[in-house]
């Protein structure tokens, strides 16, 4: 009988908020519901709670799983897909006092501006070489690296704000990234205040999972898309923990069952595809034959009913690439191919994109192996982590990575700046460092957050964006030194076309450009010269290809970087 009130009193107070209308309820935004057991626990191990929402009118059914949130309370988290009415059932056998309780809600359109929810979650659909929304536009990958994320103060502006005035630290980053044209927020949680290494969320990981659920929900409400590395930085990963099925399955499916209504991207763990430097030392608990972050992939996978983007944040592209093309010749444990390279593996875990981590040279041409590794893949890569600005590179590289990724294939881009890749972080600035053009100082590296937020390179790279947003990006092949299709008088570029268009991304300090070979004879184009570092068009010139199919391209501006579109 106790039960059967707690049930009736559960219900009743749900549908009265619910017959408010919930004004808050709009597509694909979160709404939460919450339950009381008639049980207290201490952990999250022992309750397994489903709630099934499904849309009457479509027939659409998805099943989220709900998280424990302390003593008696459980919540689930929905992202509501359509608008109209909803209906729910919650399944949870071991709970008599959680399971078949029943309800309904109402969804409204979406009449805000943010593209994450008038389009959808980010999905990544097999045989396409880009990320797209639920309803097909493409998704521009623009991301921006936080390592040390929960360190970064919330609710004040923290040590290193310096003469920035606001009252939080994190949100300041969050709506500055949003405004320089960042799509993508780049976390792991190196320094969250739950710790799950042992394989159990319990009591004391309450408040810091609860912590956690408002930088989801302000990254969220920024319209970003949250690219999040999941429970602990690898080498954390233990030998009990990682032959435990049942508790990376219980850690997996908490995870997706409180963050997975936001609009995220899974990538599993810092540099784990495929042993984390197994080799080198940096741990010994697995390599490449029995990676335990392939068993979370797949209990990820069977969890999330959205089908959020997963991937393994790669190693070094030294290390791994995709089936070992292009890497070099350390630690290459399992000839350098990644852990989700077969297509078994695959469709097991849902791996349906590339966390690459790649530094490009900035003095000489890509290396066509490696391109051509990610690029044959049937899934989209991203060129997640390369050099940081202020710590390996300076503006120069941090702009030409972006650029010499989007032209090679690379289908994303995670930029990243001293203080904020990894906050207050004290790795590698006891000394200079070179990145082939520019030397980096010990000054350069103790610079805080509040100058490196407004490096010009953060803002160069939303001229990036609003370059290639002005055509078909998402359509443009990569092409290489060694297909004969150019003619180089320069020693650094990078070059992709689409359709009736060709980019060349220009880096080299000389002003020499080339000859494309393979071109319509006699025929005109238009060939502008667009400014990376200022974001403006030069005047468009007419040039006429030969009749022996060679268009010779004008010389560059001056010596710096410049990027050159040739179209019909």
């Amino acid at each position: 009988m106790r039960i059967l009130t707690l049930k009736i009193a559960l219900l009743s107070a749900t549908l009265s908020l619910l017959s408010c209308s919930r004004p808050g309820v709009r597509t694909w935004m979160m709404t939460e519901l919450r339950f009381e057991s008639s049980t207290e626990y201490s952990s999250a191990d022992t309750v397994w709670m489903d709630v099934t929402f499904t849309h009457p009118r479509s027939g659409e059914s998805l099943t989220r799983p709900a998280f424990w949130d302390g003593n008696n309370s459980f919540i689930v988290r929905f992202a509501p897909t359509s608008k109209g009415r909803w209906k729910w059932e919650s399944s949870c056998p071991s709970d008599k006092s959680l399971d078949g309780l029943r309800g309904g809600l109402r969804c409204l359109e979406y009449d805000g501006t943010l593209d994450i929810y008038r389009h959808g979650f980010v999905k990544a659909k097999p045989g396409r070489k880009y990320l797209e929304y639920s309803d097909g536009t493409p998704f521009f990958y623009l991301g921006d690296t936080h390592w040390g994320m929960y360190t970064e103060e919330i609710d004040e502006p923290g040590p290193n704000a310096g003469v920035i005035k606001t009252d939080s630290h994190f949100k300041y980053i969050v709506d500055r990234r949003a405004e320089q044209g960042f799509t993508v927020y780049q976390s792991e949680p190196i320094g969250a205040a739950f710790n799950v290494i042992d394989g159990h969320v319990d009591s004391e990981d309450i408040p810091g999972f609860r912590l956690a659920d408002r930088y989801y929900q302000y990254i969220a409400e920024a319209g970003l898309v949250h690219a999040n590395a999941e429970f602990f930085f690898s080498s954390s990963m233990g030998t009990a923990l990682a032959n435990d099925d049942k508790a990376l399955e219980n850690l997996s499916r908490y995870w997706v069952a409180r963050f997975g209504a936001f609009p995220v991207m899974w990538t599993l763990a810092q540099e784990i595809d495929n042993d984390f430097y197994h080799e080198r030392g940096h741990q010994k608990v697995y390599d490449f034959t029995d990676n335990p972050w392939v068993k979370v992939a797949e209990y990820i996978h069977k969890h999330d009913c959205y089908g959020h983007p997963l991937s393994g944040h790669q190693e070094n592209s030294w290390c791994t690439t995709v089936t070992g093309r292009g890497s070099g010749a350390e630690d290459r444990d399992g000839n350098g191919a990644s852990v989700f390279a077969s297509e078994d593996v695959a469709q097991r875990t849902g791996h349906s994109w590339w966390a690459a981590q790649w530094s490009p040279s900035l003095t000489e041409l890509v290396d066509p192996e490696l391109v051509r590794d990610y690029w044959e893949s049937p899934r989209p890569a991203v060129n997640y982590e390369g050099r940081y600005r202020g710590l390996w590179t300076m503006d120069f590289g941090a702009r030409a990575q972006g650029w010499i990724a989007f032209l090679s294939g690379f289908r994303g881009y995670g930029y990243g700046a001293i203080d904020m890749w990894l906050y207050k972080s004290t790795y590698d600035i006891s000394g200079d460092s070179f990145d082939g053009v520019d030397h980096i100082t010990v000054a350069d590296k103790l610079k805080p957050w509040s100058e490196a937020i407004e490096y010009p390179s953060a803002l160069q790279m939303g001229y990036l964006r609003s370059f290639l947003e002005s055509f078909d990006w998402w359509n443009l092949v990569p092409v290489l030194k060694d297909e004969n299709a150019f003619a180089a008088g320069a020693s650094g570029y990078v070059y992709a076309r689409t359709a009736g268009t060709h980019v060349l991304y220009f880096f080299s300090k000389e002003t020499a450009t080339g000859e494309i070979n393979d071109i319509q004879a006699g025929k005109d184009f238009k060939a502008t010269w667009f400014n990376p570092r200022s974001g403006e068009w030069n005047a468009s010139i007419t040039i006429t290809s030969g009749e022996d199919g060679r268009l010779i391209l004008p010389e560059k501006p001056d010596i710096e970087d410049w990027v050159l579109m040739v179209s019909d």
